[in-house]
């Protein structure tokens, strides 16, 4: 959406977002633009109080950076959301400063009868015979057998020049950092550098896609409903014959250039927002300096450029066409459901496939459950199934429904949407 067409989010409350129509996004820029629109001034805001987290980043759980991200700006979501016991809502009282004086930017609640605060608690329930606060045993075996068959396939390919080994060293690579994506979520761990094996950032999708996508997911303040505009604009709304007609040709050029476009991005953030390095930033460099140590540094750059482009269009390919995107879930310019239930909104906008839900490898490297996912997203895939009873019950309650979807009809789903001009007049809801 340029800024002729600007349009007003229809979640009533959702303000603006001052990031959204710049040509040039990244995840710092929309961080810039959450504090400038939150206006907290340096704290940290949970529902209407203020709260300086400052003497808390060395000792936070998680890790550091999620604070030092979030600094300036209203973490209600991200606070609800990222924190399944009540340890963290004692806590936070020590750090109180003031009442904040304006409205939130979000107008999404997280009432004690509401469907989310209901789900939650059912869902701890669930999850007390598992140390949910660490990755499971089994999502870490299939990720590092992942990440040594990337590794091994890689060199291997290099060597040979083989184009079955390119071929199968980028579907690894693919697998790895979707994989790696479950430990973006968690607490620090060397895990999560697993997605800055290619151009991807580790660092940005903590921005882009935990703080934003997940929290806001579908709608204007998404960055990823926005990212790959005007090539591909999910929003219903008044669109050019070639995003409408055309985008289902040039979709796969799109996939290709994903993590080329990542890089540039990474590059100019590290330059000129971060001006700060650390190891993940020097993680993209290990395979082909792996695979010029087998090759001439000519040869081995040629293959892993191949390897990259293949890589990405798989990346992108399962990435687009995972749970978000059809005329019948929710996209902004939608009417939305009365009820503000943070959950509820969440669930409005994801669907799940059928064929992924079985299989406990094609749920980690596939994004499998993903609506569970969103609603605990600090939860380890491996971990997810456990919450199915308490979700089925609360969503029974609620009158969600819960069917699940094929694949096929996610697939064709995403370039309806793409044609999608007439947002739906009535709630767009399950």
């Amino acid at each position: 959406m340029g800024a002729k067409e600007r349009k007003e989010s229809t979640l009533i409350g959702l303000k603006y977002p001052s990031f959204r129509d710049k040509a040039w996004k990244t995840g710092a820029s929309w961080l810039d633009g959450k504090r400038k629109d939150d206006g907290i001034e340096g704290l940290w805001r949970v529902g209407d109080k203020l709260y300086d987290l400052a003497q808390w980043i060395g000792n936070h759980p998680g890790g550091a950076e999620w604070l030092t991200l979030s600094k300036g700006t209203d973490i209600t979501e991200a606070f609800e959301a990222h924190h399944i016991t009540s340890f963290a809502e004692q806590l936070l009282p020590k750090f109180y400063v003031r009442d904040a004086t304006t409205p939130r930017s979000s107008p999404l609640t997280f009432k004690p009868d509401g469907f989310y605060r209901v789900f939650k608690s059912r869902a701890r329930e669930a999850l007390k015979g598992v140390d949910f606060h660490k990755p499971a045993k089994l999502s870490n075996f299939i990720i590092d057998s992942l990440c040594a068959g990337t590794l091994a396939l890689c060199v291997t390919a290099s060597a040979t020049q083989s184009w079955a080994a390119i071929i199968a060293a980028a579907i690894f690579l693919t697998l790895t950092l979707i994989a790696g994506h479950n430990y973006i979520h968690l607490r620090d761990s060397f895990r999560m550098a697993y997605m800055d094996l290619s151009f991807l950032s580790s660092k940005e999708w903590r921005i882009t896609h935990c703080l934003s996508h997940h929290l806001y997911a579908n709608t204007i303040l998404d960055f990823e409903l926005s990212a790959f505009e005007p090539l591909f604009d999910y929003v219903p709304h008044e669109k050019g014959f070639i995003t409408r007609r055309l985008s289902w040709l040039y979709s796969p050029l799109v996939y290709a250039i994903v993590y080329f476009v990542s890089g540039v991005k990474r590059i100019y953030s590290l330059a000129f927002e971060w001006c700060t390095l650390d190891y993940r930033d020097l993680t993209p460099f290990l395979i082909p300096a792996l695979m010029c140590s087998v090759a001439p540094p000519s040869l081995a750059l040629v293959t892993w450029m191949k390897v990259i482009v293949i890589s990405s269009f798989h990346f992108g390919l399962i990435g687009v066409n995972a749970a978000h995107h059809h005329p019948d879930i929710y996209h902004d310019g939608d009417v939305h459901r009365e009820d503000l239930d943070w959950g509820l909104a969440q669930i409005d906008a994801v669907r799940d496939r059928v064929e992924i839900q079985s299989s406990p490898f094609l749920v980690l490297t596939h994004l499998g459950w993903h609506t569970l996912h969103h609603l605990l997203p600090t939860v380890d895939h491996s971990y997810l199934h456990l919450c199915e009873p308490a979700f089925e019950q609360t969503c029974k309650e609620f009158g969600v429904n819960t069917d699940l979807w094929t694949q096929w009809k996610l697939f064709k789903g995403q370039f309806m949407q793409l044609q999608n001009t007439e947002p739906k007049k009535t709630p767009n809801t399950r």
